[in-house]
């Protein structure tokens, strides 16, 4: 499985924001898996106010509401990354889809950021709906678990919580160091 280093590397120093942040990492190419949200955030931005961050190598070559670029380097990926209130991993429902790791979710669960992702692949498995994230298929269910988590920041906390808890019993270097010893 994919594992994420829990101790060392994804450990969660929460930045206290006065305006919630949505956010997103991965490369300039896969940016195009946003497409299917853009229009929720500008719904969600008509009546609520949050920064979106895009963190990647590249700028964005697209718009989407109170967007802030923030260049992906190996050193900040971290910092930007705890930066983030809530998670997104939208994704197309495709055979490429279906064999991505789930990664971009992982991460934002072992800082304690809850996860909304398209339930495609692995993601239906790592995100609990409801419980550490939210499966979000249509407009509609990105519109209202983005309106439910800048509305209610100790939900955000909650499923942090429960996410981080997660990653480390299930995802962590730890958990899987049997796993890495049996295959050598």
């Amino acid at each position: 499985p994919t594992t994420i280093d829990t101790e060392f590397l994804h450990v969660p120093k929460k930045t206290n924001n006065d305006t919630p942040v949505i956010g997103w990492t991965g490369t300039h190419s896969t940016g195009k898996y946003l497409a299917p949200i853009i229009s929720a955030l500008y719904e969600v931005s008509k009546t609520l106010n949050f920064t979106f961050l895009y963190i990647s190598n590249k700028a964005p070559d697209f718009e989407i509401p109170n967007i802030e670029f923030a260049k992906w380097t190996k050193e900040s990926e971290i910092d930007q990354l705890n930066r983030i209130d809530i998670g997104v991993m939208p994704l197309e429902d495709d055979q490429w889809s279906e064999g991505k790791c789930g990664f971009k979710a992982l991460q934002y669960m072992a800082l304690e950021i809850p996860a909304l992702v398209s339930p495609v692949g692995v993601n239906s498995k790592i995100v609990d709906n409801g419980l550490d994230g939210y499966h979000c298929q249509t407009e509609v269910d990105w519109v209202n678990r983005l309106t439910e988590l800048i509305e209610t920041p100790e939900l955000r906390k909650k499923m942090g919580l429960e996410g981080r808890k997660k990653v480390v019993a299930q995802y962590s270097v730890k958990a899987n160091a049997e796993n890495f010893l049996d295959i050598l």
